[in-house]
């Protein structure tokens, strides 16, 4: 029973695993090989690579994608690309793709994806033949963020005997792409639906911070509109008005109306903010935007005029998703400076503990550390008394 049983496991293991049959991939070698020969001979990259990319990214040209909009690479439309979309939803992300008229387009507007991007490059230096330099050089450039991408394509290779399609040849340097006015696309990047996080907690309140009100159902104003208040707070300004609290970012911002902080309608509130030196550069293949990373996670900076929707637009990402990443209410939008995550934030961090300053939130510490609120509420049970300044907060606390 027990060998039974583990034999069940494993097939299912198999068919979870396998999406597509070998005579599916049989057929599409046979179908297409011809436009892999072809980006092989006037490009330069290897047809076997070409080949597993192409069956791996449309699973042997069994996915929606591929079958209803003639896209076998993944390519995601962004904001350069001018032509017919399509809208995936057989995973529920809503990812928008470029639709081709037919696959030669879309095997001939891979070609041009790879050979026209400076981080390719190095891979045309490489031999023809060496399909496993061309798989992990892929991967370490940064085209699919699958970890197991490279082995996934030196399968299919090997697995289908799709070196019988490479010509014997070196190649010293990038083919020359054909002048087309194509606009720039990226690889595939799948939105995983993130649990939603906890309310966002915050210290209770002292005499020196107050915690922000719930968001209204109308649009948050970006500046204030009352003379008065302007004049009392010496001409400045607030960040950004919720449900009429005008909501000032230190220490860039100095409110000195002590009785309108008083009664509650300012608050000087901390937002985690960032200068494009701070933080170590990292790799996002979604957008053109500068991308850097807190505690492994992936940030970009916002820019004045930016919104969620517009960030996730740009990155490829969906707005709820963006949201959720940041624990960012409906109705507020990111001020210049601040920090806004493309990934759900982690469970960890190198940094034990962090000291409460009048003004910190704990939507300020989450971002400011790249942990879960979720999980920083799990570790700070509320204190009878609350939480006031000076209190230490477990991060990551050993």
């Amino acid at each position: 029973m027990k060998r039974i049983f583990i034999l069940i496991l494993c097939l299912s293991t198999f068919y979870a695993y396998s999406q597509y049959a070998s005579e599916d991939v049989n057929a599409y070698i046979a179908k297409y090989s011809a436009l892999a020969e072809k980006a092989m001979k006037e490009y330069k990259i290897p047809a076997s690579v070409k080949l597993a990319q192409a069956i791996y990214s449309s699973e042997a040209g069994q996915n929606q994608v591929s079958r209803e909009a003639n896209n076998h690479f993944g390519l995601l439309c962004n904001t350069e690309y001018t032509g017919e979309l399509y809208y995936e939803t057989s995973d529920r992300s809503g990812n928008c793709y470029r639709m081709y008229a037919s696959t030669a387009e879309s095997f001939e507007d891979h070609n041009l994806f790879l050979t026209k991007r400076e981080r390719y490059a190095s891979l045309f230096n490489l031999a023809i033949t060496d399909y496993r330099g061309w798989a992990n050089g892929l991967q370490y450039c940064g085209y699919s963020a699958n970890p197991e991408y490279a082995n996934k394509l030196i399968n299919i290779i090997e697995k289908y005997d799709l070196t019988r399609f490479d010509i014997k040849q070196d190649v010293s340097k990038p083919a020359e792409p054909k002048q087309i006015a194509v606009s720039t696309s990226e690889q595939t990047q799948t939105s995983i639906p993130a649990e939603k996080p906890e309310p966002i907690a915050t210290p209770t309140p002292t005499p020196e911070t107050t915690p922000a009100a719930t968001p209204s159902p109308k649009p948050a104003p970006q500046v204030a509109t009352n003379t008065n208040k302007e004049e009392a707070n010496d001409g400045i300004q607030p960040d950004t008005i919720i449900n009429g609290i005008e909501i000032y970012i230190q220490p860039r911002k100095k409110v000195n109306n002590n009785a309108d902080a008083a009664n509650g309608s300012i608050i000087s509130m901390h937002v985690f903010t960032a200068q494009p030196n701070e933080y170590r550069v990292s790799y996002f293949p979604y957008t053109k935007r500068d991308v850097y990373e807190n505690n492994k996670i992936k940030f970009i900076i916002a820019e004045k005029g930016d919104t969620y929707a517009r960030i996730a637009y740009e990155t490829q990402l969906n707005e709820s998703d963006l949201r959720i990443y940041n624990d960012a209410p409906d109705e507020y939008q990111p001020i210049p400076g601040e920090v806004v995550y493309l990934q759900m934030k982690s469970n960890k961090s190198e940094t034990s503990y962090h000291k409460l300053s009048a003004g910190d939130s704990f939507r300020y510490v989450s971002q400011k550390y790249a942990v879960q609120i979720k999980t920083l509420m799990k570790r700070n049970p509320q204190p009878a008394g609350g939480f006031s300044e000076g209190s230490l907060i477990c991060i990551d606390c050993k």
